[in-house]
């Protein structure tokens, strides 16, 4: 379901997004999927693996620790 500029993703996609960007799964943690920072080093980005749509309160967690743009992360070419 899209609302608006950016859509809703499930966790299949947005992990295949982070690897687009160059982010790589570092361990599993339960539930919690943790990845590296090809931007800043110093963040993890995590989240959690369910069915549905991650939450874009998660996702906006994870573009910022990124430091990139939304737009960036929804729709550049990396």
């Amino acid at each position: 379901m899209t609302v608006g500029k950016y859509p809703s993703w499930n966790c299949r996609q947005l992990e295949r997004r982070l690897r687009e960007i160059g982010c790589e799964l570092l361990r599993t943690a339960g539930s919690h999927r943790h990845y590296s920072n090809p931007f800043r080093p110093d963040r993890l980005i995590t989240f959690a693996w369910h069915p549905g749509d991650v939450p874009r309160g998660i996702i906006a967690d994870i573009v910022e620790d990124l430091g990139i743009s939304r737009d960036d992360f929804y729709f550049k070419k990396f």
